[in-house]
This record gives C-alpha cells, structure tokens and sequence, in this order.
C-alpha cells in the first residue's frame, strides 16, 4: 500500500488529536493491531497452545512472497503450502494477500478485519475458531469455514460474497445482511433459529437443514432452485409460506423434512392428507405442479424419496 508523505502525516495529526496509535505500514514489523482491526494487509492467526506448527497457503495478486511474524520462517511463497513453526499462539501475515488456506490447524481465532483489503478467497474450515472477523473485506467472494466453533457470523458489509459454508458451527446468529450476491449459502448443522435471505436474487443453492428454524425468509429469491430445510422446527404456517415464496424453477428441488430417528425433526410433516391444513397443502401441491419442484423427505433408512 502506497502512503504519500502528505497523506502520513494527516493521518499521524487526525490520529493524535484523538488519542491513539497511528497504524503502520505493512514493512513496520513492530506496528501493532489496532482494536477495531489489524495493520493494513495482515491476517492475525491465534493458534491452540498444543498445536505451535500448522500448514498455510496464500496466493497474492503479483505473486510476492508473504511476511510471517511469530514464527521460525520469516516469509511465505505465493501459492505453495508450507508448514509454520510458531514461537507462540500468534502469527501475522503481512502482503497483499488474495486467498488464504489455513484449515485443519486448531486455530482458535482469525481477524482480517481492515487487513486483507484485497482477500478474494478464505478457507478456514476444521479449526476450533471461536471468533472469525473478516468486517472490511468488501472483495471477498468466497468464504468457507465449515466445522468450527462460531457462535455467530457477521459478514455484513462483504458485498462481493459469492459463496458462503459455515456448516457444522455453533451458530445462534448468522447476519448476512446486504450479501445479496450469494449464490450458494451452505449453513447446515448450527442453532440459528430464524434467517432471513429475502431478496437475494442471486441465490440459487441454500441448505440450512437441521438447525431450529422456526422461520425462513426466501421471498424475492427467483433463481432458488435447491433448498434443503430438514430437521428444524417449521409448522404448517411457516412451510406454508415457504412453499408460496419458492420460483418457478424446472427441475427444482426440495427437501421438507426426515423420518430418521437419530435426527432431530420438529417440522411439519403432512402436506398431502384429508387433514393436512389447507393451506399448505395448496402451496405444496401448487410448488409441485406449477412451480415445477420436487419435494422430497429422508426416509426412516436415510434414503432420499419423493412425497
């Protein structure tokens, strides 16, 4: 990043008439993080105390190498994996990084809040992350951090994101506001108990089975053609209005609810009797028949059927 001498020196005057540490450049080895963020083209890895050497690959936009802070090697080659050996359960890559690998290493935070400006892609997935901030990272278009431990998500404001997969979290709250460039957004296995998606006119994947859904907001989603809805706590109102909000999509496919009983299932389950309410049997029989989607349960077996 390019700081003319006039541009420095304003921003060491705004910064000091507010009290604070101005931020470094990315060449400063000793510049700290900031508590909003880290340094201008950093990514901050916090490591489990047992686990100091973890692999890593990143890819910057001219093919530089990358600085480490807080290991034994010193510097990264763009595109090759490569094995860190931290002197403790920090370390700080400095480049103008575009994607960055770091799954499988027990990390148990990750912040590039205000660092990586330029991150297209982060693989982060299988770690013990408790926190991921990636808040700034408005180019980032594919981001994956399946099986963690994240109680929330917030990637509000990452309005070039593409694809989204936070499987397998612990997540309560999953804010994905303003995202509305999502194609794929894969947030299965978690405890979100209400998410909205309405408008996002790109998205055409979403799998959001067993969490605690009592509601789910797909309205104004016309290239949905994959929803997978299981194993939540959807009643006929809700389905009702989920099936009333799918597309027309030839070749649509939708999975309501499973029979297995090593899964949690707390949706509605009769769309078809001489009981089944009203409503929702008009929805549903509407989504098959106009709509052109297939509806589908997971049998008592685990095999996928057609209701």
């Amino acid at each position: 990043m390019k700081h003319t001498i006039k541009t420095f020196f304003t921003l060491a005057l705004v910064l000091a008439l507010f009290g604070m540490t101005a931020c470094k450049g990315p060449s400063d080895n000793n510049s700290d993080s900031t508590d909003e963020g880290v340094r201008p083209w950093t990514a901050e890895l916090t490591l489990s105390s047992d686990k100091l050497g973890i692999k890593v690959t990143v890819t910057t936009d001219d093919g530089t190498p990358v600085t480490v802070e807080g290991c034994t090697e010193t510097e990264l080659k763009s595109g090759t994996e490569t094995d860190l050996n931290a002197n403790g359960t920090t370390v700080k890559l400095t480049g103008k990084i575009t994607a960055l690998s770091c799954s499988n290493n027990k990390l148990t935070g990750l912040n590039v809040r205000g660092g990586l400006t330029a991150l297209r892609s982060l693989s982060c997935d299988k770690n013990e992350l408790a926190s991921l901030d990636v808040q700034g990272c408005t180019v980032l278009y594919n981001l994956s951090c399946d099986s963690n431990k994240l109680p929330s998500l917030n990637v509000q404001g990452c309005t070039a994101l593409k694809e989204l997969r936070c499987e397998e979290n612990q997540l309560a709250e999953l804010n994905v506001q303003g995202c509305t460039a999502l194609r794929w957004l894969g947030c299965y296995g978690n405890k979100l108990d209400t998410l909205n998606v309405e408008g996002f006119t790109a998205l055409s994947m979403l799998t959001c089975a067993k969490n605690q859904l009592t509601s789910l907001n797909i309205q104004g989603c016309t290239v949905l053609g994959y929803l997978d809805c299981y194993g939540n706590k959807l009643d006929a109102a809700a389905l009702t209005k989920i099936l009333n909000d799918l597309p027309v999509h030839e070749g649509g496919l939708c999975t309501l609810y499973t029979e297995q009983t090593d899964v949690t299932e707390d949706n509605s389950k009769d769309f078809t009797s001489a009981t089944a309410p009203a409503d929702l049997k008009a929805a549903f029989t509407k989504a098959k028949t106009e709509k052109r989607w297939t509806m589908k349960k997971y049998n008592a077996s685990g095999n996928s059927v057609e209701i």
